[in-house]
């Protein structure tokens, strides 16, 4: 299993953002990949759009990318490259 720690610094899931994320996510074969809001015990599937926007996160919460599988390296990487650009 990896871990990555995000901190959101603007608005958090905007639909664009949140798309772009839970295709890229999709598009690895690891077969858990979730993002945790530890703050409020809330576990959401990466890979699902529904999901990641009802987290409705805001600027300065921080939040946990975990992955697990085959490709969970590579994953992290990615989406959290992804995250640091635009989240």
């Amino acid at each position: 299993m990896r871990k990555e720690s995000l901190t959101v610094r603007r608005q958090g899931f905007h639909v664009i953002l949140a798309k772009q994320f839970t295709e890229l996510a999709a598009s690895f074969a690891s077969e858990e990949i979730r993002v945790v809001w530890p703050a409020r015990n809330i576990i959401s599937d990466a890979k699902s759009i529904l999901g990641v926007m009802a987290l409705d996160v805001s600027a300065g919460d921080v939040l946990e990318l975990t992955t697990e599988g085959p490709e969970e390296d590579r994953a992290v990487e990615a989406l959290a490259a992804l995250w640091s650009e635009h989240g």
